[in-house]
């Protein structure tokens, strides 16, 4: 992690991101709604904005911000979908987490209340994968009957 990476604007971390994101053959469609979401973030924090100087409290009010939160209308602001609210967070967040892999910050500067996902893939797992005695197996129509006296039958084989 060098000085000039830690010197990284906004801007051009936004403009790194989305090279990024065509580099690994997302979708135009994926593109570009990240470029429309990290443009308000963009206006939310300011271009030239550090990457290494983000807080979690500059994410905090973002998201709470009402460029996060309303989007323009002809009677003036109106609320976003839950969906699209929930769409920048994750925009954001993966941008953030890019950032601080490439180097740009010392850590991913998310509010605690963002923390739960930013390793989801590892919580979900073992939660998605329940141990072969569970309630979930016997919801799924599996009998665990059989399962105990295989165990018992293995362990009395080794005992003899």
């Amino acid at each position: 992690m060098g000085t000039k990476t830690q010197e990284l604007e906004l801007h051009i971390g936004i403009e790194e991101y989305i090279e990024h994101l065509v580099a690994t053959g997302q979708k135009a469609s994926t593109v570009g709604t990240a470029k429309r979401s990290l443009a308000l973030f963009e206006e939310g924090l300011g271009a030239k904005k550090v990457i290494a100087k983000i807080l979690p409290v500059h994410i905090a009010n973002f998201f709470k911000s009402e460029a996060a939160t309303m989007q323009p209308g002809k009677d003036g602001p109106k609320p976003r979908a839950e969906a699209s609210i929930l769409q920048i967070r994750r925009i954001v967040r993966a941008a953030l987490v890019w950032w601080h892999e490439q180097g740009y910050a010392a850590g991913v500067p998310v509010p605690k209340t963002e923390q739960r996902f930013l390793e989801p893939h590892k919580t979900r797992k073992t939660e998605a994968q329940p141990a072969p005695h569970s309630d979930a197996t016997q919801q799924a129509g599996e009998t665990t009957e059989t399962q105990p006296e295989s165990a018992a039958d293995s362990q009395q084989e080794g005992q003899e």
